[in-house]
C-alpha cells in the first residue's frame, strides 16, 4: 500500500481513538471523512497499527 492521503489517516486515527467498535464502520468512514469504500478498508488497516497514548493523543 502507498502512503495513506491525509482523509485516509484522519479516519484512521479518529477510528483507533473511539473507545467502543463501530457498527457499520464502513459507512460511517464514507460518510464521515468522504472516503470510498476502498479507502475506508485502508483506513480501518491503517487504524489497526495506530496505539492510543493516553490522554486520548495516537501515535501512527
Amino acid at each position: 500500500m502507498t502512503a495513506p492521503d491525509e482523509p485516509m489517516s484522519a479516519a484512521a486515527r479518529w477510528l483507533a481513538a473511539q473507545p467502543e467498535p463501530i457498527s457499520h464502520v464502513i459507512p460511517a468512514l464514507k460518510e464521515r471523512f468522504g472516503l470510498t469504500g476502498f479507502q475506508a478498508c485502508q483506513a480501518i488497516a491503517l487504524a489497526r497499527n495506530i496505539t492510543p497514548r493516553p490522554g486520548g493523543q495516537n501515535d501512527e
